[in-house]
């Protein structure tokens, strides 16, 4: 099998996840950026879906230690509003870069997971690359199995880059800053408008569909610009939510139908995906919830989020464009000066 070459492969191991289903008008999203950013706590993944089709949303959220949940995740939720559906104390986040927006660089990584019977917790996607969350106990095979299916750069094999992982395992464990910014600087800021968010629920057995799904709309060298899953520990069920151009509506959901006939899926749209850019965020408490803050303030609906790596992703509807400009430009700046619709 000709392997799919790529850059790099980061890895954080030992976090914890928090897994939230809400209904949507009480989502926790709020809650949980707020809380974590007060207590200077970074987030090292977030991941939002506000709706997959039942009036419900889900959150998933990675740290470092699951102490930093337990102070108010369990006080805050309401019974009646929202379920902690399970907390993972060991857990590790892998990254694989870039992916291009191709949809079969995502089909791989998937299918390396789907083949060896691991569970993706959480999936998410930067403009650079994919990050999945995997239980402690399937990060050794996970990684073994991504070299099997990608060729990176830095590293010939997994014994290569096992070398180089364990001799720098120690500098990543602890990252501890503070910031000051009467306003937060951002590198960079881009939008396009021109889109479809798709969402199918599927269950854990038959993500290999969706792998097919996936490596059937490559094919047609379709571009995806933002996919996230959530998968709580307690269920299993993915729940996807992704996005084409809406110029290929039509095929998109043929696939769908071919690939997974029996599911049901719903398509949103027109909407719109921003991307910001940097500096270090993952490594950098408050910036998710400026974020979330000046969306609500400026009453935009938040409809999938994806916090990974060094970017934020965010899709809200492409009428709350303008509007959602205006909101970014009052809590972030960037070196050039305002963001630009």
């Amino acid at each position: 099998m000709l392997k799919i070459r790529l850059g790099g492969i980061k890895v954080f191991e030992k976090r914890a996840c928090l897994f939230l289903l809400c209904q949507s008008r009480a989502d926790a999203l709020d809650d949980i950026c707020s809380r974590l950013a007060a207590d200077r706590i970074n987030l090292g993944l977030l991941i939002h879906i506000a709706d997959f089709g039942t009036r419900e949303s889900l959150t998933a959220a990675s740290i470092k230690s699951i102490e930093a949940f337990s102070g108010y995740a369990y006080g805050k939720i309401r019974p009646s509003e929202c379920n902690l559906e399970k907390t993972l104390a060991d857990a590790c986040r892998v990254s694989i870069f870039p992916h291009d927006q191709r949809p079969d660089v995502t089909a791989s990584l998937i299918k390396v997971l789907a083949d060896n019977g691991i569970k993706p917790y959480a999936l998410g996607s930067s403009p650079s690359a994919m990050t999945v969350i995997v239980s402690s106990s399937d990060f050794q095979g996970t990684i073994e199995r991504l070299f099997d299916a990608f060729a990176f750069r830095a590293y010939d094999s997994y014994g290569d880059w096992q070398v180089a992982y364990r001799g720098q395992e120690e500098l990543l464990k602890d990252v501890r800053c503070s910031y000051h910014e009467q306003i937060t600087t951002i590198y960079d800021f881009a939008h396009r408008t021109d889109l479809d968010l798709w969402s199918v629920t599927l269950p854990l057995k038959r993500l290999g569909d969706f792998v097919a799904t996936l490596s059937g709309l490559n094919q047609f060298r379709l571009r995806m610009p933002f996919l996230v899953s959530i998968s709580p520990p307690n269920e299993e069920k993915l729940y996807f939510s992704f996005l084409f151009e809406a110029v290929h509506h039509d095929r998109v959901e043929k696939t769908l139908a071919k690939n997974l006939p029996d599911l049901h899926s719903f398509c949103l749209g027109p909407v719109a995906v921003f991307f910001l850019h940097g500096p270090h965020f993952g490594d950098r408490y408050g910036i998710a919830n400026a974020l979330v803050k000046a969306l609500q303030k400026a009453d935009v609906p938040l409809l999938a989020l994806s916090c990974a790596v060094s970017s934020i992703s965010f899709v809200v509807q492409a009428s709350d464009t303008n509007q959602t400009i205006k909101a970014l430009n009052s809590v972030f700046q960037t070196p050039a000066g305002q963001l630009k619709n």
